[in-house]
């Protein structure tokens, strides 16, 4: 039901000429068994901040660095994929940190997915996984989600639910 194209359609010219953020962030899909889903990262666990808990690749915009930029070099940075395997789909705009920190969040494709053909970076990532899109449609908005034992909640679950707020009204 959400392919790519409606994402595309969706949120292709979306945001217009925002500011931008300090950190940028992936919403990367996927396709799985003819599926949309949203592709997952759990941190590595022994990482500094955040270790173990479940998000979207990303972080701090470098300097002359637009949002898109830093969204692609780190999803290629920590899913070990090459640029090539990823086509933007659109932005979805800022949502801002509970330190009032501001977040660009894009919505790209990764091509050609399949397990096998992640490679992610251990000294950043534990594990990777997949969530159907219409899992998120059917439940959604809600401050936490727990998926096949992955805990799904803060900043990455608000970024979940502003993507299906922004879905269902694109639907009507």
């Amino acid at each position: 039901m959400y392919s790519f194209e409606y994402f595309e359609r969706l949120f292709r010219d979306h945001c217009g000429n925002l500011p931008r953020g300090d950190f940028a962030v992936m919403a990367p899909l996927v396709r799985v068994g003819g599926e949309t889903h949203l592709l997952f990262e759990v941190r590595a666990l022994h990482m500094r901040r955040q270790p173990g808990e479940v998000c979207f690749p990303g972080g701090r915009i470098e300097p002359g660095e637009e949002p898109v930029e830093c969204a692609v070099r780190e999803t290629t940075e920590e899913l070990g994929i090459g640029r090539e395997r990823i086509r933007i789909v659109g932005s979805i705009g800022l949502i801002y940190t509970w330190m009032d920190e501001p977040v660009d969040v894009v919505l790209g494709e990764i091509l050609d997915y399949s397990p096998d053909t992640i490679h992610a970076n251990p000294g950043e990532v534990h594990e990777t996984f997949t969530v159907p899109f219409e899992y998120f449609m059917e439940r959604a908005p809600k401050d936490s989600y727990t998926v096949n034992n992955h805990y799904i909640w803060g900043l990455t679950a608000r970024f979940v639910n502003y993507i299906v707020k922004l879905c269902r009204e694109g639907s009507k």
